[in-house]
């Protein structure tokens, strides 16, 4: 339709042409249903993008101030996570149970103490790491103290995991297995070793 408008003499023709064209196909009619169907149907596919957009944006956003925070101070790139969990499971000889028991839970109670209020009274175990995030964003918290607040969770959830270690060898009551010299003889000449768990 449009190349029949072949007009060589000047633009002011051309645009007559188009006008007369588009006057007789009524295209500007079209083009005012097609606008209007466009806005009815494709709202709740523009409204999806245009979240999942914002999305993107807030994530990028959040990673640039991270990347920010950590080119600000070279020598802080990660929060260190203190080693307690270790130390506790170093100390742990099997009688001393109770004692580490109570040592555990008053470091648990001390860092709770110390998390921002947006995420103290919030059962972090069945958040992901992004709603965290977004729960501080939403207090106006900045990147170190989110940073210090999530590496907290993860040091009180290594305790709760040695916590439920000793629960379950106190239950179990390990021993060493019987071994038959016979069947050590074998082990040792296929140099199998145990593992224990």
């Amino acid at each position: 339709m449009w190349n029949r408008a072949r007009v060589t003499t000047g633009s002011l023709q051309a645009l007559a042409a188009l006008n007369r064209l588009s006057r007789r196909y009524q295209i500007d009619k079209i083009q005012r249903l097609s606008a209007n169907f466009e806005r009815a149907c494709w709202r709740s596919v523009r409204c999806a993008e245009e979240a999942a957009y914002h999305r993107k944006y807030d994530f990028l956003r959040h990673c640039v101030n991270v990347i920010n925070y950590r080119k600000s101070q070279p020598k802080t790139r990660v929060v260190p996570l203190s080693d307690f969990a270790s130390t506790l499971a170093a100390k742990y000889n099997g009688d001393n149970a109770d004692q580490l028991k109570t040592e555990a839970i008053l470091k648990i109670k001390t860092i709770k103490s110390q998390l921002p209020k947006c995420i103290r009274d919030v059962d972090t175990d069945q958040l992901t790491t992004d709603e965290i995030v977004d729960m501080c964003r939403k207090d106006d918290l900045s990147t170190e103290s989110i940073e210090n607040a999530i590496c907290s969770l993860v040091e009180i959830s290594n305790i709760q995991r040695l916590l439920k270690r000793v629960d379950e060898a106190r239950r179990k009551d390990i021993s060493d297995p019987p071994y038959s010299r016979v069947r050590l003889e074998a082990m040792a000449q296929r140099g199998l070793t145990t593992a224990y768990n």
